[in-house]
């Protein structure tokens, strides 16, 4: 029953969403049914969903990782704002030759520098941790605000795009953007969705095998069972902070890379419907399965497609439902864990002596 907890949690909280529609005079029937199959009416729609799917798998495997380590991550968002950042600027900034071998090393220059980026923004968490003994949930909202600022200043005052009045920067250069012809983007009608899914999916399976069969996998899990135990068979804290908190922001950095090199090919302040929040319901709804996130992620995304189509599809709710409809989901599926490992008092009546 417990393993069920999560879903019991997600269709709770899809029925709360659903009847709360009610008090805009919309049928809760008519809202389930927009938002369980906008996902799959067209190619575009299908590969939009897709885009979301990567996003969350990569924002999934960021809070699932240092989960597993004893550490709620939620500084998942601010890791995507820095590093689309720098993934638009570096890729504005790095000028390929014509050659093959060149534009190889380019690619492979930016895309080192933007996970470096997400990496080195979520271990100013694991540093705060480890040395100031900072709770890592406080430490990761304050370096969401920062990090956010940080991105709006650089974009507004230094790198706005010359050609437009939306806050963004310029595209990056075209030689980078041969992801526009990218096969999977052709199949589904140039939508959004880009290689990016395979390498997420790729990341799960690497990810599934790593914690099954290497030493580092199960000292992991092991420091999160138990770290006053881990540390006395060698397991040091700072290894598995630094370790478990990098890897999730350079998971972080990779939803950059996909909106950048995959998608907009520029950065554009608010370019995130909070993937990094919506994968902590996607990592709880898998119970942290690097295999299970495949699908919970995918899941999510066709009810954030849904909910984001609600505007179109119904006469009083907007898009901004949806954003009710994700803190619902959230909220319930963590209850859920609360809930069914609780351990309730038991009402046995006492035998007499």
């Amino acid at each position: 029953m417990k393993r069920l907890a999560p879903w019991f949690g997600l269709v709770f909280g899809i029925a709360l969403s659903c009847g709360l529609a009610v008090f805009f005079n919309e049928s809760p029937l008519h809202v389930l049914k927009v938002l369980s199959t906008s996902f799959w009416v067209s190619k575009f729609d299908l590969g939009l969903t897709l885009f979301y799917t990567t996003c969350l798998i990569f924002t999934g495997l960021a809070f699932a990782i240092p989960m597993k380590a004893g550490l709620f991550h939620i500084g998942s968002e601010g890791q995507i704002t820095i590093s689309a950042l720098a993934a638009a600027y570096f890729g504005q900034l790095i000028v390929p030759y014509s050659n093959t071998l060149s534009l190889t090393f380019s690619l492979f220059l930016v895309f080192a520098i933007t996970l470096a980026s997400g990496a080195l923004s979520a271990m100013i968490i694991a540093a705060f941790k480890l040395l100031r003994q900072a709770h890592e949930v406080v430490v990761a909202i304050m370096l969401n605000f920062i990090l956010a600022a940080i991105a709006t200043w650089m974009t507004v005052h230094h790198l706005q795009n010359p050609d437009s009045q939306n806050p963004e920067t310029a595209t990056i250069q075209p030689a980078f953007q041969f992801l526009q012809n990218d096969f999977i983007k052709n199949y589904f009608d140039h939508s959004a969705v880009s290689s990016f899914l395979l390498l997420a999916i790729a990341s799960c399976l690497v990810l599934a095998f790593l914690e099954k069969k290497t030493l580092l996998g199960y000292q992991v899990l092991a420091f999160g069972q138990n770290p006053h135990a881990a540390e006395r068979l060698g397991i040091t804290q700072r290894k598995i902070l630094f370790l478990s908190l990098g890897l999730a922001g350079a998971f972080s950095a990779c939803v950059g890379l996909t909106e950048v090199f995959g998608n907009t090919f520029q950065y554009k302040i608010g370019f995130s419907p909070q993937y990094g929040f919506l994968g902590i319901a996607v990592a709880l709804l898998a119970r942290q399965n690097f295999l299970g996130i495949i699908a919970s992620a995918f899941l999510m995304a066709c009810l954030h497609k849904g909910a984001s189509d609600l505007d179109l599809e119904t006469d009083f709710l907007t898009r901004d439902f949806s954003r009710v409809l994700q803190a619902i989901i959230i909220f319930s599926v963590a209850a859920s864990y609360y809930i069914f490992n609780r351990p309730w008092p038991s009402f046995k009546k006492k035998g007499r002596s």
